[in-house]
């Protein structure tokens, strides 16, 4: 999942997230994350980052909550619990 980032610049709401530039031991354990956890790690980053901005809306909400609807849509097999 991307978020705005203006380029070339600094800033911008993808650099904020967890996974951003992420290395070492933090990679290895979020790639050994299920599917279903990965997706939930990162939609609860990125609620995080637009509440701290002020820009957790309705519209936002509906936008994460897509997200979540698509990936179950087009993935089943990934995302059974």
């Amino acid at each position: 999942m991307n978020m705005e980032q203006p380029h070339p610049g600094t800033g911008g709401r993808h650099r904020r997230t967890y996974t951003y530039g992420l290395s070492g031991e933090k990679l290895n354990d979020y790639l050994n994350l299920s599917y279903r956890d990965a997706l939930a790690h990162d939609i609860w980053d990125a609620r995080r980052i637009y509440m701290k901005d002020g820009l957790y809306t309705p519209k936002i909400r509906k936008s994460l909550r897509d997200v979540i609807q698509l990936n179950k849509e087009l993935y089943p097999e990934l995302f059974k619990k």
